[in-house]
């Protein structure tokens, strides 16, 4: 369907609108032509009977002498009238009232008054009527011819003409005058507000008058507010975190590379602070990730309100948050904000029947000296975070190049871990468990070494910090399951078949869901009982509540279990009344001393008391001196493990040391 413009539409409507006030005005026009018609008729009837009154009180046979003059005077008193003829029966002009022009206007043609309609007045020009006299009995009959003056009767339509022109004219004028202005105010103004207002989409129109107008401007700001609206929601979701509103990762980079860019001209840095929660991982394995949400939703409204209105805050993931101060460099001021942060982030944070209290560690760089982009500000402040976790959590640490090149040695580790993981680059090395009361080798810890082609052997204690923080420790706990289980299947029916094997199992591992099913098929084809699991107070700590199915299952494959390091932890005494263990390992640290500090041997003794209430077998690690072993034996102690007796050794030197040590001689 073809379109026009509001203006050709109007303009349309407004030929329409002359076209009918034209017609209307012709009509009018027609319709006063009839009557000033009427009225020269009328008026011509009046002068007729006039003169032909004084014809037949005056006239004289043949004879119009005596009334000449007053014929003269009324012809010239009618503005009408032009010309009067008389003539007589036989046809002779006896008057004419124009003297310079008396012929006998023969070519004319003369019609009686009544027989003339008021729409012809204006195109006849002569009428006539008879007058009748007797002389004697002889009748005489008189002519009178009258004649119209054209030009008054057309000036009368002229007059009539030049009036309705001015006054259509005029009319018209005003009412196209008034029509414009009208249809601009209320027409084509708010239309082409409403087309800029839809170009814009800014300045709305106030109200309008015309209702259908009105309700297009409505819907053009309700469609422009909906829009609006999802444009911010579009908006937030691509700039903002949906969980805690803060500004999301991509948005940070934008915020820290433009606060780059004003600082440079400016020459005033800022500080950047990356901050994790500890063991938030804990919250969402214990009470579920809705109370995980509602924990993070909190901390990101604690941290807004302990900060400026325009600093910089944003979720980078997970449980890690950064903040920008900007403007502030100085160490002391930083501190300050630092300590408000963490005293308002240690708090408890109640929902429903769980309670979680909640600490932080942070990692602290400032624009330019650590950095001088986003990535490097990121990856710098990241390092010192973690070096705040390392300290000991609820902590907070600048970076500094020290750590970096601390980073970059655990980052040359961890690639060693995994090409020694993809290479069969570990080993396993067993310390020998001895028997006190009888000396003899009963068993042995398999301890995990890594080989590598340059550097050679690696410690654990170098790498398996760096396998756990980068959850590399579970691969490396299955490969030690593995391993263990295929030396326990080579030691059956050889001399070594009644030993048994200890492993340490880590957190990770532990938690892992397919820890149990790798277990299980891994025992299936050696006797149960010779493996034993060790735990740590430190790995029951973490997650005990969820942990303690998979210990029960464990004992229920027939494995033995070892509780390790015992007394280092806070809740050993629980561990011991929850899990049925089977061994329980006084930690290294209380044999260093047991023979110059009475509490150490104070501690040792209750130990081993205890284990033998609840019937447990006592192993002591760290033994290096004969009087360790003499003092532990006079506690009551049961296996000892330690240099003293040797070291851990590879698979084949420790096969060597079974065969040669007592359980031989």
């Amino acid at each position: 369907m073809k379109t026009i413009s509001i203006k050709l539409f109007f303009t349309l409507i407004i030929i329409t609108a002359i076209v009918y006030q034209s017609i209307a005005f012709y009509a009018y026009y027609q319709k006063s032509k009839t009557g000033i018609a009427t009225l020269l008729k009328e008026n011509i009837q009046t002068n007729m009977i006039n003169l032909k009154h004084i014809i037949e009180k005056n006239i004289k046979i043949d004879n119009v002498n005596n009334i000449v003059a007053n014929l003269d005077n009324y012809v010239a008193s009618s503005e009408i009238m032009k010309d009067v003829h008389i003539v007589n029966n036989h046809n002779k002009l006896l008057y004419s009232s124009d003297r310079e022009n008396s012929k006998f206007h023969e070519d004319t043609k003369c019609v009686q008054i009544s027989q003339t309609l008021s729409s012809d007045i204006f195109s006849e020009e002569c009428y006539y009527f008879t007058v009748k006299l007797h002389d004697r009995l002889r009748p005489y009959y008189y002519y009178t011819y009258i004649y119209t003056n054209k030009d008054y009767k057309d000036s009368l339509l002229k007059k009539q003409v030049e009036k309705y022109t001015i006054l259509f004219t005029f009319l018209t004028f005003i009412f196209l005058l008034l029509l414009w202005f009208s249809l601009k105010a209320i027409v084509i103004t708010p239309l082409k507000e409403l087309k800029h207002y839809a170009y814009y989409s800014e300045n709305p129109p106030l109200n309008f008058f015309i209702q259908e107008i009105e309700s297009i401007r409505y819907s053009l700001t309700m469609t422009f507010k909906r829009m609006k609206e999802e444009q911010q929601k579009l908006y937030d979701l691509s700039t903002k975190d949906p969980l805690s509103g803060l500004y999301n990762r991509l948005s940070l980079i934008e915020k820290i590379n433009w606060l780059i860019a004003q600082s440079k001209r400016t020459n005033q840095g800022f500080t950047l602070i990356f901050l994790d929660l500890d063991d938030f991982k804990n919250i969402n394995d214990s009470y579920g990730h809705e109370f995980g949400d509602m924990v993070l939703k909190e901390i990101s409204e604690v941290i807004q309100s302990s900060l400026r209105s325009n600093d910089i805050i944003s979720r980078f993931g997970g449980d890690e948050f950064v903040i920008i101060l900007p403007n502030i460099t100085d160490v002391t001021n930083i501190v300050e904000v630092l300590s408000k942060l963490q005293k308002k982030l240690f708090m408890p944070i109640c929902h429903q029947e769980f309670t979680y209290n909640t600490t932080s560690s942070m990692g602290v760089v400032i624009y330019p000296k650590d950095g001088d982009d986003a990535t490097s500000l990121l990856k710098n402040a990241d390092i010192a975070m973690y070096k705040s976790k390392a300290l000991g959590k609820n902590s907070f640490s600048f970076f500094t190049n020290e750590l970096n090149e601390e980073l970059k040695e655990k980052l040359r580790i961890k690639s060693m871990i995994e090409l020694a993981l993809k290479n069969n680059g570990f080993e396993l090395h067993y310390q020998p468990q001895i028997d006190i009361s009888s000396g003899k080798i009963i068993g042995c810890e398999a301890l995990i070494r890594m080989i590598d082609p340059i550097e050679g052997m690696v410690p654990p204690n170098k790498f398996i910090p760096i396998a756990e923080q980068n959850n590399l420790i579970v691969p490396l706990g299955q490969w030690i399951l593995k391993e263990a289980t295929s030396q326990l299947k080579k030691w059956e029916n050889t001399p070594l078949s009644e030993l048994k094997l200890s492993i340490n199992v880590s957190a990770l591992e532990l938690n892992h869901k397919d820890f149990l099913s790798s277990v299980e098929k891994s025992i299936q084809d050696i006797d149960h009982k010779k493996l034993s699991i060790e735990l740590t107070e430190s790995v029951l700590m973490n997650n005990f509540k969820n942990d303690l199915p998979k210990i029960h299952k464990l004992k229920e494959m027939g494995l033995t279990l070892s509780l390790d390091d015992f007394g280092t932890g806070y809740s050993s005494l629980s561990y011991l009344k929850n899990i049925p263990f089977d061994f329980l390992k006084i930690d290294k640290s209380f044999i260093d001393d047991i023979l110059e500090d009475p509490k150490d041997k104070m501690f040792v003794q209750i130990i081993i008391d205890i284990a033998q209430t609840m019937n447990l077998t006592v192993v002591a690690e760290g033994v290096e001196l004969k009087a360790q072993l003499t003092m532990l034996e006079q506690l009551g102690c049961h296996i000892y493990q330690g240099y003293y007796c040797s070291k851990p050794l590879k698979c084949e030197e420790f096969e060597k040391l079974f065969l040669s040590h007592k359980n031989y001689n």
